[in-house]
């Protein structure tokens, strides 16, 4: 089974071995760039590339919005080594690092509010919002609520920009960011203990059918 890009769960199996017997930033970079970076660039930044090359601005950044939402939950279990069971009304129970429906929102706002530099370019006051009014708002009715509004427009670096009742979410600008995350977050990965277990309990959850 393809879990990044071309990148199976058996090659990733054999790679975890090394990594937990014979552990050295070589090795852990491999596991960045092969299976996390190959899997976040195949299925989210490539796509959303692909669709800023053949923008006509009209109605592009929703689909690059709703990515982008769709990625944060995506990245903050993987910095928590945490994964999605759903349970709605079956008598199921968690099992240790596993999360579910009514605890998603928070692996949402949680990241926004927490990692850097999304911690300093989304208002604290404006993360609730940004879930409910973007996030939810486009996943579930293609279309963004409370006073949100995507923009193509310049923004000096800036994410969001609020005026009166309107907030704008600058599109344009939401790439960058990730890519100054991914920096810091690869950094940890080469030597922090922590990020390491969650990036292995993730990945071998991502090897189950």
């Amino acid at each position: 089974m393809r879990i990044a890009g071309k990148n199976t769960d058996k090659q990733w199996m054999v790679l975890k071995k090394r990594l937990q017997s014979k552990p050295n930033r070589r090795l852990w970079d491999s596991a960045f760039r092969r299976f996390y970076r190959m899997r976040i660039d195949t299925r989210y930044l490539h796509p959303i590339a692909s669709i800023q090359r053949h923008d006509t601005q009209r109605g592009e950044g929703f689909a690059i919005a709703a990515l982008f939402c769709s990625l944060i939950e995506f990245l903050e279990s993987c910095e928590r080594g945490n994964n999605f069971h759903f349970i709605g009304r079956t008598k199921d129970t968690l099992q240790p690092n596993e999360y579910n429906e009514r605890q998603a929102s928070s692996y949402f706002k949680d990241f926004l509010k927490t990692r850097k530099p999304f911690d300093t370019l989304v208002p604290s006051t404006l993360v609730d919002s940004f879930y409910q009014d973007v996030r939810c708002g486009l996943l579930h009715e293609a279309r963004t609520k409370g006073g949100w509004f995507i923009s193509t427009a310049a923004s000096r670096g800036a994410l969001i920009s609020q005026k009166g009742g309107q907030i704008t979410l600058f599109r344009n600008q939401l790439i960058p960011p990730l890519e100054k995350y991914f920096l810091e977050y690869r950094k940890r990965l080469l030597t922090n203990p922590s990020t390491q277990q969650a990036f292995i309990r993730k990945f071998d959850h991502l090897c189950k059918p």
